[in-house]
């Protein structure tokens, strides 16, 4: 390490610790990009200090929760530090007649879930279930979600508001801990999926709903792309309200779980088996289901890509996937989802292209640095150019995760 580069530790060591600023080691590359530092804020004012500081160094800067995402989007042109948020991971408030929790960015999505609902006489629950989970600011950075996306959306759906840092070290606010705070500009939607590219995000308020008490499942299987659209038509027609409805293909499985009261969960789960067909399961074949569907695509090595397509195109999907991709699992009542394929550049390239003839589009995520050339789909020269001037009006010097996203902004 450079002289130079001895001192910028001194400095940093200064801001927030000796014990929270260290050299990078082999677990702390990004994307195939090696950084030099990782600094370890423990309040929102030394991120704000750390990020000023890196910036009027001109050091590149990429901020890391739990790690589990840092595959996303196109690896970054250059990385000096790595901002950790494992130390802002704290509970900042629930008000449960509000149905409202602020926490830390870097509180683990696990570590909120078992708080509230084992809050006293309250039960409640945020509605996101991304895998791998991760922390609550990466998994706003990168809209991440799970199968709770069928009723509950992603997480632009339940942010209500956000505290950020600036890369010039500027603090400041979006929205409220109401539900319908409609004063000023929305900045929390625009940071939700932006990988880090804009600012950091220090603090989330979020939207959360009662833990249903029962869950029934109901499960099609051995269907071929045709079955699938069929009975995914028949379950919109239906009088109910499902969870999760999940396609998993080339196994011809759909499961449709139904989340309320014990009554009401078992209404509507034979309310599907009778006008669209299936089978009820028991509670122990249910959870099975539940753990399975949970990791994947995730769970077995290749590249996976984001797809979405108008749901009247899924049984197109489930026909061209055949022999491009390993496997694919979507959000039947949606049309989005993940698939998993080789990784190589052909492979993505031409499962992008034909996508994009049926209506759809391809986002790479997980996947080795050499994919990174191919991690986004051609950009709308309009839409570009207005996310650079985002970026430019937010992280004027480019600091933030050079490159990560779309057009290498």
């Amino acid at each position: 390490m450079s002289a130079s580069a001895e001192l910028r530790v001194a400095d940093f060591a200064g801001l927030v610790g000796a014990a929270n600023v260290r050299d990078a080691g082999d677990d702390d590359v990004v994307h195939g990009v090696r950084p030099r530092l990782v600094v370890a804020p423990g309040t929102e004012d030394e991120a704000s200090v750390v990020l000023r500081e890196a910036s009027r160094a001109g050091l590149a800067v990429v901020i890391r929760g739990a790690g589990t995402k840092l595959t996303w989007g196109a690896p970054p042109r250059t990385c000096d530090m790595v901002l950790s948020t494992h130390r802002l991971d704290a509970l900042v408030e629930h008000e449960p007649g509000d149905l409202v929790c602020v926490a830390q960015a870097g509180m683990r999505l696990e570590a909120l879930q078992a708080v509230l609902v084992a809050a006293a006489g309250h039960r409640q629950r945020l509605m996101l279930d991304p895998f791998p989970a991760g922390t609550l600011g990466g998994i706003v950075a990168t809209a991440a979600s799970g199968p709770l996306r069928n009723r509950y959306g992603t997480p632009r759906a339940v942010l209500i508001g956000a505290r950020f840092v600036l890369a010039d070290g500027t603090i400041g606010h979006t929205g409220g801990k109401v539900v319908k705070n409609v004063a000023g500009y929305d900045l929390a939607k625009l940071l939700t999926g932006s990988l880090g590219t804009l600012a950091l995000i220090t603090q989330v308020a979020f939207r959360l709903h009662p833990d249903p008490p029962a869950s029934r499942t109901v499960l099609l299987d051995s269907a071929s792309p045709d079955h699938v659209v069929a009975y995914l038509n028949r379950l919109r027609r239906l009088p109910v309200v499902p969870s999760c409805v999940d396609v998993l293909w080339p196994d011809g499985v759909v499961r449709v779980r139904i989340d309320g009261s014990a009554d009401s969960a078992e209404r509507q789960a034979q309310g599907v088996a009778g006008g669209a067909g299936g089978r009820v399961l028991d509670d122990r074949e249910a959870a099975l289901l539940d753990a399975r569907i949970a990791v994947r695509p995730w769970d077995l090595p290749g590249a996976i890509v984001g797809v979405a397509l108008p749901r009247t195109h899924i049984g197109d999907l489930l026909e061209l996937a055949s022999g491009r991709v390993e496997e694919v699992v979507l959000r039947g009542t949606l049309g989005t989802g993940e698939a998993r394929l080789a990784e190589d550049a052909a492979a993505v390239t031409g499962f992008r292209q034909a996508v994009a003839t049926i209506g759809g589009h391809v986002v790479l995520q997980r996947s080795p640095a050499a994919l990174g050339a191919v991690a986004w789909p051609p950009g709308d020269d309009v839409a570009v150019e207005l996310m650079r001037s985002v970026k430019r009006a937010l992280d004027l010097s480019g600091v933030l995760a050079p490159g990560r996203f779309l057009a290498a902004i």
